[in-house]
C-alpha cells in the first residue's frame, strides 16, 4: 500500500513540474488573427467621429464629433463591431482606452483614410496609450513623444493591459519603450492575446550614462498567445524585440513571430544589440516560440541579430522556419526541442550544431545576387512591406508588385526609415516592375538627438512601405 501511494505521489509531482517539459501553464493553440480586411469592410459612411476640436458634449457625428478621451472611454452608443474614426491632426496628452467589443465584433479605432493622426504625450509621464478591457482594434495611428531630451527616460508608447487587442499599421517612434504588457499582477496577466500587425517601430528609447535604454517591444506572456506579424523594428536605443523577464514574476512563452524585419537596433544607443531577443533570467523555461519568414540584417556578419534563450536552466520548444537572417544567431541554455528548416543564416550560428539541422543554408560570406521580399498586409488592401537585400550594390532595384496591386491602382512607396518624408516612388500601376532608388535615402534622426548615428544601412539594405487605394477611399 505504501509503495502504491509513493508511485501516485511521484506521478503527481511530475505532473506539477515547472520544467520545460511541463510548465503547468499550457499555451493555447489558437490563431488570434482577425479576418482579412477587404474593401467591403471599410465603410466610411458609418461609425463615429473624433477631431482635435471635438468635445465631450458631442454625439460622435461628423458635425458634432467627440474629443479623443471621450471616445476611448466607450460612450454608451458605441456597440461591438462599431468603428470610431479619428480625423487628422496632433492630439496632445495621454489616453486610456476602455472599449468593450465582442468576439468577432471588436470595436475599431481607426485613422480616417489618408489622414495623419498623431498622438503625442510630450510633457506626460503616462504612456501615450493605455489599453484595457477587451476586443479592440487600433489602426493607422501615429504614437510619439516630441520631447527633445534623449538623455532621460521617456514614457512608454503603448501599455497593452486588456484582452484580445489588435494593433494594426501603427507608427510608434521616439517614445521610451514602444509597447509593454503581459505582466502578472496578483497572479493575473494584464494583457492577453495581443496582436501587432504591419506596425513600424523606430527611434524609441534614450541614452543614459551606462547604455541605451528602451526596447521597441517588451512583452511577457504566460496565459495566452502573442502574435507579432509583418512589423518593422529598427533603430531602437535598446533592443528591437525584447521578450524577457528579469525574475520569476513573469513568463516568456507562446510567442509567434511571422514576417517581421529587424535591423540596427542599439544604433542610437551607441552599441548594436539584438534585433530579436526571447529569453528569461529566472528559472521559468522559455517555451512555445515560433519564428517564421522573418528577416534580419546587421552591418557585419558577426554583429548580433537573433538570440533565443538567456539564463533559464532549461527551455522548452523553439521553431525556426524560412527565416532570412544576416548577423549572428545565438541559442543560449538548453532546449528540449529546436526545429530549424528552410532558413538562411548569413553569419555565425552558435549554441547548436548546424550538422544536426541540415535543411538550412549556412553562409559566412555575402551572397552575390539580390534578394527581395514583398509582404502583403492583412488589414489594409493594397499595402505591403518591401525588404531589399542589395547584395549587388546597385543604385536602384526593380521590384514586381503584381502580387499586391492590380493594374490601374494608384500607389505610393515610402522609405520606412523616413516614413513621413516624401514618397520615393508613386504613380498608377501598369503591371511593369517599379524602380526603387537605393542610394539617395536618408533615415530620419531621433527627435532631439544631438549626436550622429554611427551606423546606417546605406545601399546594402533598405525597407519600404507600399500604400495603395484599391477601395477608392481617397487615402492617397
Amino acid at each position: 500500500m505504501q509503495y502504491r501511494l509513493l508511485i501516485v505521489l511521484l506521478l503527481f509531482l511530475a505532473g506539477c513540474s515547472s520544467s520545460a517539459k511541463g510548465t503547468g501553464y499550457p499555451v493555447p493553440d489558437v490563431d488570434i488573427r482577425l479576418p482579412v480586411v477587404t474593401c467591403a469592410d471599410l465603410d466610411t459612411s458609418t461609425g463615429y467621429h473624433v477631431t482635435v476640436d471635438g468635445t465631450s458634449a458631442g454625439d460622435g457625428s461628423l458635425e458634432n464629433p467627440w474629443d479623443l478621451d471621450t471616445a476611448l472611454r466607450h460612450p454608451g452608443v458605441v456597440l461591438p463591431g462599431d468603428t470610431i474614426w479619428v480625423h487628422g491632426g496632433t492630439y496632445r496628452g495621454a489616453w486610456v482606452a476602455k472599449l468593450d467589443g465582442a468576439e468577432g465584433q471588436p470595436v475599431i479605432v481607426s485613422a480616417w483614410p489618408g489622414d495623419r493622426v498623431t498622438l503625442d504625450n510630450v510633457g506626460e509621464d503616462d504612456p501615450v496609450l493605455q489599453i484595457y478591457h477587451s476586443w479592440s482594434v487600433f489602426r493607422g495611428l501615429e504614437l510619439t513623444n516630441s520631447s527633445p531630451d534623449r538623455r532621460s527616460a521617456r514614457p512608454t508608447g503603448i501599455w497593452a493591459g486588456g484582452d484580445h487587442i489588435s494593433l494594426q499599421n501603427l507608427i510608434v517612434h521616439d517614445v521610451g519603450v514602444g509597447i509593454s504588457g503581459g505582466q502578472l499582477t496578483d497572479d493575473v496577466q494584464e494583457g492577453t492575446f495581443v496582436e501587432l500587425h504591419g506596425c513600424l517601430f523606430y527611434n524609441n528609447g534614450w541614452l543614459d550614462t551606462d547604455r541605451g535604454h528602451g526596447h521597441h517591444v517588451y512583452l511577457t506572456n504566460r496565459d495566452s498567445r502573442m502574435l507579432l506579424e509583418e512589423n518593422m523594428f529598427f533603430s531602437a536605443y535598446g533592443f528591437g524585440i525584447h521578450e524577457y523577464s528579469e525574475t520569476d514574476r513573469n513568463w516568456v512563452q507562446g510567442f509567434d513571430y511571422i514576417g517581421n524585419v529587424w535591423f540596427l537596433n542599439g544604433a542610437p544607443g551607441k552599441k548594436l544589440v539584438d534585433g530579436c531577443l526571447v529569453g528569461h533570467n529566472g528559472s521559468h523555461p522559455v517555451d512555445a516560440i515560433t519564428l517564421r519568414e522573418n528577416m534580419g540584417w546587421a552591418p557585419n556578419h558577426s554583429d548580433r541579430d537573433t538570440r533565443l534563450g538567456w539564463s533559464a536552466p532549461e527551455n522548452g520548444s523553439v521553431s525556426l522556419e524560412d527565416n532570412y537572417l544576416v548577423g549572428s544567431t545565438i541559442f543560449l541554455d538548453e532546449w528540449d526541442s529546436i526545429t530549424m528548416e528552410g532558413n538562411t543564416f548569413i553569419g555565425a550560428v552558435e549554441g547548436v550544431d548546424p550538422a544536426d539541422h541540415p535543411d538550412n543554408t549556412y553562409s559566412e560570406g555575402d551572397p552575390t545576387e539580390n534578394v527581395v521580399f514583398i509582404r502583403p498586409n492583412r488589414y489594409e488592401p493594397g499595402r505591403a512591406h518591401i525588404v531589399v537585400y542589395n547584395w549587388e550594390d546597385l543604385d536602384s532595384v526593380n521590384v514586381d508588385l503584381s502580387g499586391v496591386l492590380e493594374p490601374g491602382a494608384p500607389y505610393i512607396i515610402r522609405d520606412a526609415q523616413n516614413f513621413f518624408g516624401g514618397p520615393i516612388a508613386n504613380g498608377v500601376y501598369d503591371g511593369a516592375e517599379v524602380t526603387l532608388m537605393m542610394n539617395l535615402l536618408m533615415p530620419v534622426t531621433p527627435v532631439g538627438e544631438p549626436d550622429d548615428i554611427a551606423w546606417s544601412t546605406g545601399n546594402a539594405f533598405n525597407v519600404f512601405v507600399l500604400i495603395s487605394d484599391p477601395c477608392d477611399l481617397g487615402s492617397l
